[in-house]
């Protein structure tokens, strides 16, 4: 499926085919698409393939008749094995006619994107004729989102801290861990985007006039921001996750100790009982309180074993 978009006289357009000057937007490119584009351009083959490469490193690259560069956006995915959080290749071709936007499935820039350009006439984010500030504006959005989706992340470490806090579920370590996993992605895909975006900042076409400058430094700031906030959250959620093994190490250790005292203690009444339950003479056998002689000893050495126990603080 593919979009076309094009800006005239300030307003975005949707033409039916590509002309110079367009943006066409292609969400899960099928071999019909393909084939209906082809009289106009041929995507790379390895493209295509790098797009559909959820591994794929960032990069800058030439193509035949483009210029290629992959980004990796942050994906919202709930219910997913893998994390809440994931990231996405976004492919962006661009030429001196088009500027060409691929990815394969869902995407949340590019819906963000499509949602911002549902209302055409009061249309102030893009025009497709700057193709330098589209995509740059692009990967303004992309660090924009990751920053959104850290606040929301962050909220998750706070809530599974409380919950820790009152009782030390599996539940909670495993969304840590979850979280963990999404700080990983985020942090290895933002550094690689910085990257890219520094060497782009290098290129005359998107440092041409004094915004594209600033633009520039927008998704430079959008950037390191996130970079550094992904850092701080991954080692508040590694001192968590360490802080709560220790105390249910802790806790472990107390309750084996508490019983280990308690069977020691037991152990000294079924000594005393066990030689009085021998058939052999024993003290006190003949006598009529020899029952009650045996409980005395039986509690008076249960009291001392729980009094000793007690001031050596081994309950």
């Amino acid at each position: 499926m593919y979009k076309i978009y094009n800006t005239v006289r300030g307003k975005l357009a949707n033409p039916k085919k590509p002309q110079p000057g367009c943006w066409i937007d292609i969400q899960a490119p099928t071999e019909e698409d393909l084939r209906e584009l082809k009289p106009f351009f041929e995507i790379p083959e390895e493209v295509l393939i790098s797009v559909k490469d959820t591994d794929e490193v960032p990069k800058v690259e030439e193509e035949e008749d483009f210029q290629f560069i992959l980004i990796q956006t942050p994906l919202n995915q709930p219910n997913s094995s893998l994390g809440e959080y994931a990231v996405v290749p976004l492919g962006i071709l661009y030429n001196r006619d088009y500027v060409i936007t691929i990815s394969d499935g869902k995407n949340d820039v590019m819906n963000y994107l499509r949602l911002k350009l549902k209302n055409f006439d009061n249309n102030k984010i893009i025009n497709t004729a700057q193709k330098q500030r589209l995509i740059m504006k692009l990967m303004l959005f992309s660090s924009k989102i990751y920053l959104r989706y850290l606040k929301v992340i962050n909220s998750g470490i706070t809530i599974a801290q409380n919950h820790l806090e009152k009782s030390a579920q599996n539940e909670q370590i495993t969304r840590l861990m979850d979280i963990g996993k999404s700080l990983a992605y985020f942090n290895r895909s933002l550094r690689s985007n910085n990257y890219v975006v520094e060497k782009l900042a290098k290129r005359k076409l998107f440092n041409s006039t004094e915004e594209d400058e600033e633009l520039i430094e927008d998704v430079l700031d959008e950037t390191k921001q996130a970079i550094e906030t992904t850092k701080i959250y991954d080692r508040i959620v590694i001192d968590t996750t360490n802080t709560f093994s220790t105390i249910i190490s802790n806790e472990v250790n107390r309750t084996v100790k508490t019983l280990t005292s308690i069977t020691i203690i037991l152990m000294i009444p079924t000594l005393v009982a066990s030689i009085y339950g021998m058939n052999l003479s024993l003290p006190y056998q003949d006598s009529p309180h020899a029952f009650l002689i045996v409980m005395g000893i039986l509690i008076i050495s249960s009291i001392l074993g729980i009094l000793y126990f007690y001031r050596s603080k081994l309950f």
